[in-house]
């Protein structure tokens, strides 16, 4: 391996260690005592909504199942598994999104819908990182809404956001992650050090 080569894996490997010690310090509360922020209290408050947090809501009126994603690791790199993508309605009038993986929570979702059309109620706890939706499922979420609610979205005091909250950021997928990008970026480190003594 050239010396320039060697460099080039040793500052991937600072990086992809200093990204992932610093992710893992960033989300250490939610990791290790599972805290959340409670995003019922928040939008009842009409508080600023706290982007890139864990929060905790419980959906009560759920409107529909309006995409299908490709689950993908970091962001770039897809994976076997497709999540839902549900529409919900917040206290305060706030439509927007969840990402939901799991197949139980999938399907409490369903029901709840199905259960909400027909004049009834189920709540549905949901955790996970409120993050900004992509502009692909936002022209989604607003096809759902016009769909459902046509040109009285304002009428009834509804309106789009393009927050969603993320549930397949689990407690354990994000330890396991960020020790995975760590053990990489040490890897990467130690066989550049190793190439460059040669």
């Amino acid at each position: 391996m050239s010396k320039s080569r060697c460099v080039i894996m040793i500052i991937l490997g600072l990086f992809l260690s200093g990204l992932s010690i610093v992710m893992f310090v960033h989300d250490a509360e939610y990791i290790f005592t599972g805290n959340t922020v409670n995003l019922n209290e928040i939008l009842q408050n009409n508080e600023e909504l706290p982007r890139d947090k864990y929060v905790t809501f419980t959906c009560e009126f759920p409107i529909d199942n309006y995409a299908e994603t490709q689950q993908y690791l970091n962001g770039f790199i897809p994976l076997p598994f497709k999540t839902q993508q549900y529409a919900m309605l917040g206290d305060n009038g706030m439509i927007f999104s969840a990402e939901v993986g799991k197949k139980a929570k999938i399907a409490e979702m369903d029901q709840a819908i199905e259960t909400f059309y027909d004049d009834g109620t189920v709540s549905v706890t949901l955790t996970g990182n409120l993050q900004i939706n992509s502009p692909e499922m936002d022209s989604y979420l607003q096809e759902c809404a016009e769909y459902i609610f046509g040109d009285d979205l304002e009428t009834y005091g509804f309106f789009l956001t393009s927050y969603v909250i993320d549930t397949t950021k689990t407690r354990s997928s994000q330890a396991l992650l960020y020790i995975f990008l760590l053990l990489i970026g040490v890897v990467c480190i130690g066989t550049g050090i190793r190439s460059l003594r040669r």
